[in-house]
């Protein structure tokens, strides 16, 4: 199946056969890898491949867009060609399930793809790698594999600076204090009263000191944030991005420690962001059982 731009180019044609002059080969395709490609997967049971569009791949996962409602779970294949014009036989799960970022019909999935091994890995993870710098859109879609809901019973009680930003653009932002992070939600401190429902923007980076407890050789295959696969070491001790968050003050509250602050409803969060606090709860609960 046709996964990606092909162009070919031929080389123009030289004199007439008549002067002697034979015609110049044909260029070699070159296959170009770009995202927003249409692609097919297939199903167990189901006959026809079913089209979709391919938003983002990475060595651990891919995510896609298609019309078929999928549930959690659902199990699908699809081929994958490397630029050698090596074909790989992709394996994967339905890890979750959004409406289309941009609306419009059908559904977005986020697929967790079955471990793949050697070289095979080595090309996929390089070519991943080389999407990601070409395509603008890439970042937003990187590794957002996590069901961000089996990280909200747990809050990290650690201190992180924040900047936040109201609603009036002629107000600029203004620097704060916040902790007890969860996966929806998180407590803010800050020296100016706020209001009940008001929206705010946050940017922030988790504090690496956390991502010490992971020790060990980088390539170490371990158990991951998302709990059913493993992953390399060095993907999780790697340090935080920066992140720009929306939030909704939802009241006045105290925090772990007992100090005045605002509790804070995270909205929509993006891929990035989810992958970014599972990697900081997880790191905060291994650190918390190793004590």
């Amino acid at each position: 199946m046709t996964w990606l731009n092909n162009n070919q180019s031929q080389a123009a044609q030289a004199a007439p056969a008549a002067q002697g002059v034979k015609p110049a080969q044909p260029e070699q395709p070159e296959i170009k890898h770009t995202f927003d490609v249409p692609v097919k997967f297939r199903l167990l049971g189901v006959a026809e491949p079913i089209a979709a569009t391919l938003l983002h791949i990475a060595l651990s996962g891919c995510r896609f867009r298609t019309w078929m409602l999928l549930q959690k779970g659902t199990a699908l294949s699809f081929d994958w060609r490397l630029s050698s014009g090596k074909v790989l036989a992709i394996h994967g799960t339905v890890a979750a399930r959004y409406a289309p970022r941009n609306g419009g019909v059908g559904f977005e999935y986020a697929i967790a793809l079955k471990q793949i091994e050697g070289p095979d890995a080595d090309a996929l993870a390089s070519e991943a790698a080389m999407l990601q710098r070409k395509s603008s859109s890439a970042r937003s879609y990187d590794t957002s594999l996590i069901d961000i809901s089996q990280f909200t019973g747990y809050r990290v009680p650690g201190d992180f600076a924040v900047s936040y930003k109201g609603d009036d653009p002629r107000i600029g932002a203004k620097i704060a204090q916040a902790s007890d992070l969860t996966g929806n939600a998180l407590r803010l401190r800050c020296g100016e009263p706020m209001r009940a429902q008001q929206v705010i923007q946050l940017s922030l980076r988790l504090p690496d000191r956390v991502l010490d407890v992971h020790k060990g050789k980088d390539d170490d295959m371990v158990v991951g944030p998302h709990g059913y696969r493993r992953v390399p070491r060095k993907y999780l001790r790697r340090p935080f991005e920066e992140l720009k968050l929306r939030g909704r003050i939802l009241g006045q509250t105290k925090d772990s420690q007992n100090r005045d602050a605002y509790e804070v409803e995270l909205l929509e969060v993006s891929g990035l962001a989810r992958e970014e606090i599972a990697r900081y709860i997880h790191a905060s609960q291994l650190a918390s059982l190793k004590r």
